[in-house]
């Protein structure tokens, strides 16, 4: 809660800076424009005032415009703009596969896609989290972050960074920077002139010609001065944002590993290396939203609290008021972490479903370290690789425990593939029977990465291919419905549904038809009887507060509406999506159990909705607790 009210300070620092801004560039041009013949006093002028509040803002709204447009493309132009190299799960190096394993299990954990992960060949021990969400997010470590900590240190640290993910702390860094980059703009302006300038002045004095390289100088060296005034603005700014945010992401990262040790060791380890200092010329721009310091500057505010008391609150942070016995009490995910790997059914609530947004448990981390490890290995190394991926994913979305069926639709591959994706298939369905039922949607989430390096034209002819598959048998059921979100949601996230100038939904009336056909499909998948699904549908619209009037469809729905109302849902408010959540959690769940392909159903369409949900754990794995 402290950390999103620092937020707010945002907007009066950076409203101050432009105020001040104008006032320095208003004296400066009255100085020159403007001034008393006799006593050179400096006189306010009403139209000079004009023309430099207009350009005031023109500059700085086009430095904004300008890095906001260059950051579009989300973390990788961060990443790449710090020197940053996409690592490979090909790499034959064992620290980079160490972070490439720690990261993959971390966002099974929080039900999140896999983010491509970057180093920085720097000695200092750093790291830090880009994106505008967590379907376009990436992590980066430097050199030495993956080096000089051990495992238990380095997972701290990815740990700390995935909070920064989970807590919308990734997308406001980011829009920092362009927020930022407006008023910095004019020190750049005066920093090109100074250039220009001094080259000027020094071919004119080669050719012993007066000219205008000395005006240049003195009309330079004003503007980056006055545009110190940004400097001094976008630290405070950044210092404001930033540093309780650390805490809480410290604090996060003891929560999701149970192991004050991890992170608190990596802070240690970065007091004896230079405190985390890069040496890219990036450095201080992206320095709010890195691991550490990344640089010592006496005219800059320090934008992270220092190592000592960092470290202090760490070990004298009291486990038992974060420990999953008193989260479970209150309703928070003891029950929702990684899938488990035994079969069964899975006891869980819709309170837990809930609270098992935007976080990650210690069992969570626990049981995806578990599916990576019980993968067979041919199809873990698959996911890495887009060809080999995407022959993994139409394996995975051929019917199942249907033989006839898959029988025909395996018939049709041949023209719908081409001869490597069938060879590989063929290759990879053999390893298909070591697979277990709970780790086939964790498996497919960890082909996300790979998916996402196909270009705009293969990812067209991957999904046609796809849709091609589903519809062979000309009739697609829910699962291959949920398997479809999910494969699309690997390679674009949400934004797609949402689409950007489609219509937003800011009223749950608007969408009562949407919500019918979804509560409708819910309740049929979780339930035996009508009755019982009538109850369901019937409990899950009285989450909605009763003010809607919604109609439960007992003759089915159409694949292709329930698309559009999925995509319509995806486009409302925050709000609108977490009450779906909630009502599509007590369809599913209305008798406390929940199977494998309705957990995989939920997920999907919380994933579509943009609220991951982790994986479920298996009732298995809880066996014993007395909350159950």
């Amino acid at each position: 809660d402290k950390a999103r009210q620092k937020t707010g300070q945002l907007v009066l620092y950076f409203a101050l800076a432009v105020v001040c801004i104008f006032g320095a560039l208003f004296i400066l041009a009255s100085f020159i424009f403007c001034r008393d013949s006799v006593s050179k006093t400096i006189l306010w002028d009403p139209a000079l005032a004009g023309i430099v509040a207009l350009g005031t803002a023109t500059i700085v709204g086009l430095g904004t415009l300008f890095k906001v447009i260059s950051l579009a493309g989300g973390g990788k132009v961060v990443a790449e703009a710090l020197g940053g190299k996409l690592l490979s799960h090909q790499t034959k190096d064992l620290p980079e596969k160490r972070f490439l394993n720690i990261v993959e299990e971390m966002a099974l954990a929080s039900g999140t896609p896999v983010p491509p992960s970057y180093i920085m060949e720097e000695a200092g021990i750093n790291a830090f989290a880009a994106g505008y969400s967590p379907e376009n997010a990436v992590i980066g470590v430097t050199r030495g972050c993956i080096e000089k900590l051990n495992r238990e240190q380095l997972q701290g640290v990815v740990a700390h960074e995935f909070s920064h993910i989970l807590n919308g702390d990734m997308s406001l860094n980011i829009r920092l920077i362009g927020v930022l980059a407006g008023i910095l703009f004019i020190a750049v302006i005066g920093r090109i002139l100074l250039e220009v300038g001094a080259r000027s002045g020094g071919r004119r004095s080669r050719s012993k010609e007066g000219g205008g390289g000395a005006a240049l100088l003195a009309i330079g060296l004003a503007l980056f001065l006055v545009g110190y005034i940004g400097y001094f603005f976008g630290s405070l700014i950044k210092a404001a944002v930033s540093r309780q945010r650390e805490f809480l992401a410290d604090a996060s990262a003891v929560q999701f590993t149970r192991n004050p040790g991890g992170i608190g060791g990596a802070l240690r380890q970065i007091g004896g290396y230079a405190d985390g200092e890069l040496e890219t010329k990036r450095a201080t721009e992206v320095s709010h939203m890195c691991f550490s310091s990344v640089v010592n500057s006496f005219f800059s505010f320090k934008t992270h609290p220092p190592l000592p008391e960092r470290i202090s609150r760490i070990e004298n942070l009291p486990l038992d008021d974060i420990g999953p016995g008193e989260a479970q009490a209150s309703g928070a995910p003891l029950a929702a972490g990684a899938a488990g790997l035994a079969g069964g059914t899975i006891r869980t609530s819709a309170a837990d479903v809930i609270a098992s947004t935007g976080s990650v448990t210690e069992a969570g981390v626990e049981k995806a370290s578990h599916i990576v490890a019980s993968l067979p290995a041919g199809l873990a190394e698959a996911a890495q690789h887009p060809l080999s991926a995407s022959a993994l994913v139409y394996l995975l979305i051929l019917p199942e425990n249907k033989k006839e069926r898959r029988k025909m639709v395996r018939t049709g591959l041949p023209g719908i593939l081409g001869q490597d994706e069938l060879g590989e298939l063929s290759r990879l369905e053999k390893l298909m029977p070591g697979l277990d039922a709970h780790a086939r949607l964790p498996l497919l989430e960890m082909t996300a990465p790979a998916l996402r390096t196909l270009t705009k034209r293969q990812a067209e002819d991957f999904l046609k291919r796809i849709d091609e598959i589903i519809k062979f048998d000309t009739r697609v059921d829910l699962r291959e419905f949920c398997y479809a979100t999910m494969i699309d949601f690997c390679l674009h996230g949400s934004g797609k549904l949402r689409g950007r100038h489609k219509k937003r939904y800011r009223k749950i009336k608007e969408l009562a038809p949407d919500f019918s056909r979804i509560l409708s499909v819910l309740s049929d998948a979780g339930q035996d009887d009508s009755h019982a699904r009538q109850r369901a549908f019937t409990a899950a619209r009285k989450k909605l507060d009763g003010k809607v009037k919604l109609k439960y469809e007992a003759g089915g729905v159409e694949m292709t509406e329930l698309r559009s109302s999925v995509g319509r849902l995806a486009r409302s408010t925050l709000g609108i999506r977490k009450k779906a959540l909630m009502a599509c959690s007590h369809c599913v769940l209305a008798d406390g159990i929940i199977e494998v392909e309705e957990a995989e159903l939920l997920r999907a369409f919380a994933h579509a909705l943009g609220i991951p949900v982790p994986p479920f754990l298996a009732s298995t794995d809880l066996a014993g607790s007395d909350e159950d």
